[in-house]
């Protein structure tokens, strides 16, 4: 998750009432370590202002880890029930459609998790070069996609947005990377694939990356209001 990202997320979350919002599942959380340590502005600029406002927070991932609040697959028909039984009125889908080989499937489940009224709030790359986790199937939506993804969930607010950053910072730091990009563009023919996912990786010293980020409700039931 980028800097920019979270500032996106939290703005679009402080539009809601903490009653709409709590529980909030955040699915794929990963460890405590990984939001506080690795990536600090997850928790100073998206999970901080959500426990000051009252909102609970769940972290559910496929592993196990210290601040992960339960194990569980999304995907799961079998753990489905018990994810369910957390009662979420909303949900953090955050860099994980990519990541799936059925997004439609991830998509149904997030529906069927907070069900009518619920919020779900997505992210996913929209430019970003090739990242395994453990697969990236390079599915890059734009928001009239996830439009047709998240059906019958109504879109909220959908746009492009910048993350502010680009290959650019990582070469910053390690400069040396950049001479592997060198001295792999005479060889195409050793490992085309990986070959052209090397150039293309170039594209992005001269642009940002950029995500997709959308907030969708789902309908109410039948005579009840939203």
């Amino acid at each position: 998750m980028f800097e920019a990202e979270a500032s996106w997320l939290e703005r679009l979350l402080s539009e809601h009432p903490p009653e709409d919002l709590s529980p909030l599942l955040n699915v794929g959380s990963s460890t405590r370590h990984f939001r506080e340590v690795e990536q600090p502005w997850a928790e100073k600029r998206l999970f901080a202002p959500l426990r000051r406002r009252g909102v609970k927070l769940i972290h559910l991932d496929a592993r196990e880890g210290e601040g992960i609040d339960i194990r569980a697959d999304i995907l799961s028909a079998a753990d489905l029930p018990r994810i369910k039984a957390l009662g979420a009125k909303s949900i953090l889908c955050c860099n994980i459609l990519e990541h799936v080989e059925k997004p439609a499937a991830l998509a149904k489940s997030c529906i069927e998790i907070v069900g009518p009224s619920g919020l779900i709030f997505v992210t996913v790359p929209y430019s970003y070069p090739h990242h395994r986790d453990p697969i990236d199937t390079m599915y890059r939506p734009g928001p009239s996609e996830l439009v047709a993804l998240f059906h019958p969930a109504m879109m909220l607010k959908g746009e492009i947005v910048d993350s502010r950053e680009s290959y650019r910072g990582q070469v910053a730091k390690r400069p040396l990377i950049l001479f592997r990009h060198i001295l792999r563009f005479p060889f195409p023919f050793i490992g085309f694939y990986g070959w052209k996912r090397s150039m293309k990786k170039l594209y992005w010293l001269a642009h940002n990356y950029q995500l997709t980020g959308a907030v969708f409700q789902v309908p109410p039931r039948p005579g009840l209001p939203r």
